[in-house]
């Protein structure tokens, strides 16, 4: 299963249908996320990291 699939099963496990994907990167709510893969070694973890992608928003507080 790849990353992005993973993290859109993440998303729909949370119950979340507002979402998209522009390119790798996953839109929530209007706030863009970069998906990564993590590594934390914690039993229950999925194995996705989303994290705010601070670049789109710094573009925008120009």
């Amino acid at each position: 299963m790849t990353l992005k699939a993973r993290a859109q099963e993440k998303v729909e496990r949370a119950g979340i249908s507002n979402y998209s994907f522009d390119h790798d990167i996953l839109v929530m709510c209007g706030v863009r996320y970069t998906i990564e893969v993590c590594e934390c070694g914690e039993p229950d973890c999925d194995g996705v990291r989303l994290r705010k992608n601070m670049t789109a928003m710094s573009r925008i507080l120009q």
